[in-house]
């Protein structure tokens, strides 16, 4: 089993130091993340993501101020040329900082739709991260519709008529990996190590890959952080540095003979 160690770099205020400390963290663990940033991140701390490079993570996007205090991006709705805009506002920030011009995305809030997919393709994007495949958060988190809840949960190649279904696009979808609730820092701060441990075994019984992901805002206190006012209980409560006893627990579970850790560029495609 292959799986990804991906980081979601929302534009959150205070949360570079989460992201300097996760650095640190895979480097201890000799692991090389996926990293996807907020344009509006990446333009503020474009040293942050030159340092991501130089360690060898693979950059990507992750929209254009998503976690900030304004109203946040919906790409299910937003239309072809505002969702167009937002994404090449990023990936602009991005290579700006890096020097490279990132292929893989993350919607915010896992909130996609065909036209980003459009979008995504004239960008010359290569990789997606973004259907909730078996995903519904029951009203915890922010996924709470079911129109790609039985997309495939193995990478595809994306159907421009519908997410759920293989197509024959260029880009990639590597779902970020869920049963019911998601195999996220977020599930592993509430619902505890085991819990987790136990999503990740239906996981596996169902694909060959496992897809993680964190955010640095989960490893800083609330108070030194600004969050948008709707920002889901879920998502802010139990912040602090002390989550990274949690996730070093869950990187030894994962780290097991036959359970390799991956970037997307090493995934064979679909």
């Amino acid at each position: 089993m292959q799986w990804h160690f991906t980081i979601d770099v929302d534009w959150v205020p205070g949360s570079e130091v989460g992201l300097e400390d996760l650095l640190d963290f895979c480097d201890r663990w000799k692991l090389k993340a996926t990293i996807f940033f907020a344009g509006r991140f990446a333009e503020s701390y474009a040293d942050l993501i030159r340092e991501c490079r130089r360690r060898g993570h693979e950059l990507g996007t992750h929209g254009w101020k998503h976690g900030g205090i304004e109203e946040d991006e919906d790409f299910r709705s937003a239309s072809y040329d505002q969702q167009r805009e937002w994404i090449r506002l990023a990936t602009e920030a991005v290579e700006k900082a890096s020097g490279i011009r990132p292929v893989i995305f993350r919607a915010p809030n896992l909130w996609i739709s065909e036209t980003t997919l459009r979008a995504l393709e004239d960008e010359g994007y290569r990789y997606d991260s973004s259907v909730p495949s078996r995903r519904f958060d029951c009203g915890f988190g922010r996924v709470h519709y079911l129109k790609y809840f039985r997309a495939p949960s193995e990478p595809y190649r994306l159907s421009s008529s519908h997410l759920r279904t293989p197509g024959n696009s260029p880009i990639v979808e590597m779902p970020p990996s869920a049963f019911l609730f998601p195999a996220n820092m977020g599930t592993l701060r509430v619902l505890g190590l085991s819990v987790m441990k136990w999503i990740v075994r239906q996981i596996s019984q169902r694909s060959s890959r496992l897809v993680f992901y964190c955010h640095p805002h989960e490893f800083v206190h609330s108070y030194r952080q600004s969050f948008p006012p709707n920002m889901s209980k879920w998502y802010t409560q139990g912040l602090s540095p002390e989550n990274f006893f949690l996730l070093d627990a869950f990187v030894e579970y994962m780290m097991v003979p036959g359970c390799s850790p991956a970037l997307f560029a090493d995934s064979s495609g679909a």
